[in-house]
């Protein structure tokens, strides 16, 4: 993930001297190029809750207040995270499973996305095909602040009803703060799961690392 250096200072309520400082001592990381820094969301959240820092991602914004050009699916899967062996032996069963491990809600947040999810599976199945489902939210919630999508392999196939008969073993859980950014993502992910070439590479059951770099290398493309 890469930000400006004054916007992780900001996110995580430092000096931007301070920050600067801790990036060249080597004691965060973090990698600075120019005024802009790269890290990995997952490995820097961890750090600051064991250094009682502060991180917390504001919602993008800009002056038109339009925030879809600020995310990327690259950004957005790492920072959903993925989630290996998803046990579930129906439809219900599955989104329970999969609403409990989502990154940054309360179980009352959990409980509100699982029927939702439940309300848009029963609405239409969002198993679009070749073992891959990509379920949402019909509506943005007051929970997502940031974009993310959630990678979950299913620890074995399970029946969503998709469009060409075939279970699911691959979920994207696409959860966004507003209905353009979701409209996005749901664009980009949709191109990456209709190339047979990305579609063998998910059979591989790939790790987190080589997802996130096999979705950059596609994002090229759009």
């Amino acid at each position: 993930m890469k930000l400006r250096l004054d916007e992780l200072a900001e996110a995580m309520d430092l000096p931007r001297d301070t920050l600067e400082r801790w990036i060249r001592q080597g004691s965060i990381p973090v990698k600075k190029s120019g005024a802009e820094c790269s890290f990995s969301f997952a490995t820097l959240k961890s750090w600051a809750g064991k250094h009682n820092t502060t991180f917390v991602l504001k919602e993008p914004s800009s002056p038109s207040g339009d925030t879809r050009e600020a995310v990327t699916l690259s950004d957005a899967l790492e920072r959903g995270g993925v989630v290996f062996g998803l046990d579930g032996d129906d439809v219900p069963s599955v989104l329970r499973n999969m609403t409990a491990s989502v990154r940054g809600f309360g179980e009352g947040e959990r409980d509100a996305l699982f029927h939702l999810l439940d309300e848009r599976e029963r609405l239409a199945s969002t198993g679009v095909g070749r073992g891959v489902a990509l379920p949402h939210p019909r509506t943005p919630m007051d929970a997502c602040r940031v974009p993310s999508i959630t990678t979950f392999f299913l620890k074995h196939p399970v029946d969503f009803e998709a469009v060409d008969d075939l279970p699911v073993r691959v979920l994207f859980l696409i959860l966004s703060p507003d209905v353009g950014t979701h409209l996005q993502l749901l664009s980009k992910i949709s191109f990456c799961v209709r190339e047979p070439a990305f579609l063998r590479f998910l059979e591989s059951v790939p790790s987190e690392a080589a997802l996130l770099e096999k979705v950059a290398e596609f994002e090229t493309r759009l």
